[in-house]
């Protein structure tokens, strides 16, 4: 059906003007993430401790502004925090080239996290008011794209970048990419919501910041996706700050451990592009993210036996494995994606998904500081091994309460498609 297609939402041209923005800060999202990681571990030489501090750093904004900035946000006119926002990334980013230390830098990279927190709530409510309800899965999946398509790119080329020339010169044009994205959201027409609910919302700043909580709580699927969700990335980033090292330990050199997470993120295109034509994850959301923990876990202990030099792999079998967990993680991020955008009300989307965001990221946050003592005590490959035991119990976990509460019977089950 044509009203189907994968591609149906570029048809608009504001969104289609809207996506183009979003690939370019993905891309220099992964810039960011790719120079700022080979910085620390490659030319400064620092440790594990030095990674957990940085990916915590990274991570706090979403956790301590963002929830209660977003009420803003859902006031404000979208183009506009998007705007700002993405020139002050610019701006900000140049900044790192002053940073005269590590603790300089993490302080630098804070006030980048706490832009950031403003413009990823921005962002999820501009994509639900610029798409219809029809299209809203396709919409999804092309973020998920955007975002897995500027993994390979990005992490690859920074590195790539820092190899042949200098941090300042891949940061340099990190710089540049955000400005550029600000040139299509020029000519983009993001529709407000009605002024009486506006107004109406104004008149209680704390009211209108519970209202996100209490949103979640009233969608089970949602809540339940969500916790998923944040169990997940609780796994990856307590072993994802120590990849670097893993990569270290196979040999590979920067522009290797570029390339190994741009597998991940080849995978992950293929995986979106996949599901973008199928459905059965739209009918079962909870079912694909528990089967896709069992694949992700799998080739997370592959990890921890090569690490651990239990098992010696040619380069190419971790690119494979790589480029495979990518496309199985598609079953994870979508699905809970999808349920967020479906099942929150457009007027407080910028809250809802700033509150699911912050309790992801504390999640994310206590992870590195526990994978970087474990990674000590424990070795790094025993770190990959017993995050990969935990992908197992989660999925049989998952699967469980599923069952016992049948969130997923046909009755309860919403699906716009459906109704067309």
């Amino acid at each position: 059906m044509k009203a189907n297609h994968l591609l149906s939402p570029l048809r608009e041209s504001s969104y289609r003007s809207f996506f183009s923005a979003q690939l370019l800060s993905d891309l220099g999202n992964w810039f960011d993430f790719t120079i700022l990681t080979v910085l620390i571990a490659y030319q400064w030489g620092l440790k594990e401790e030095a990674m957990a501090a940085f990916i915590i750093t990274y991570g706090l904004p979403w956790v301590i502004i963002g929830p209660f900035a977003s009420v803003f946000v859902d006031r404000l006119p979208k183009k506009m925090v998007l705007i700002t926002t993405l020139m002050l990334r610019s701006l900000l980013i140049l900044s790192y080239l002053l940073a005269p230390s590590f603790i300089a830098l993490l302080f630098l990279v804070f006030l980048k996290g706490t832009v950031a927190s403003l413009f990823d709530p921005a962002k999820q409510a501009s994509i639900r008011a610029l798409v219809s309800e029809r299209h809203l899965s396709q919409a999804v999946t092309l973020t998920q794209i955007s975002s897995n398509t500027t993994k390979i790119i990005g992490p690859s080329l920074s590195g790539l970048l820092v190899h042949a020339f200098s941090v300042s010169t891949a940061l340099k044009i990190e710089s540049a990419l955000f400005l550029l994205a600000i040139l299509p959201l020029l000519t983009v027409h993001i529709p407000a919501f009605s002024s009486h609910h506006q107004l109406k919302e104004k008149a209680s700043y704390m009211n209108e910041l519970s209202a996100g909580f209490r949103q979640l709580r009233q969608s089970t699927l949602v809540l339940t996706a969500l916790i998923a969700s944040s169990i997940s990335l609780f796994i990856v980033f307590l072993y994802d700050g120590l990849l670097v090292f893993v990569s270290k330990e196979l040999q590979f050199d920067e522009s290797f451990f570029g390339l190994l997470i741009s597998s991940v993120g080849l995978g992950s295109v293929v995986g979106a592009l996949a599901l973008g034509h199928l459905r059965f994850w739209q009918q079962k959301p909870i079912t694909t993210m528990a089967v896709s923990f069992l694949g992700i876990g799998s080739f997370i202990i592959l990890l921890g036996l090569g690490a651990s030099n239990l098992i010696t792999l040619h380069a190419y079998i971790w690119f494979i494995g790589a480029f495979l967990c990518g496309a199985i993680s598609c079953g994870e991020h979508l699905p809970y994606a999808y349920l967020l955008q479906r099942d929150t009300p457009a007027d407080k989307m910028a809250r809802v998904s700033s509150v699911a965001q912050s309790i992801q990221i504390t999640m994310m946050l206590l992870a590195p500081s526990i994978g970087a003592i474990l990674a000590k005590h424990l070795g790094v490959g025993t770190v990959f091994m017993i995050a990969g035991c935990l992908c197992f119990l989660t999925s049989i976990g998952v699967w469980s309460f599923l069952k016992t509460k049948k969130l997923e019977s046909p009755a309860g089950n919403v699906n716009f498609h459906e109704t067309m």
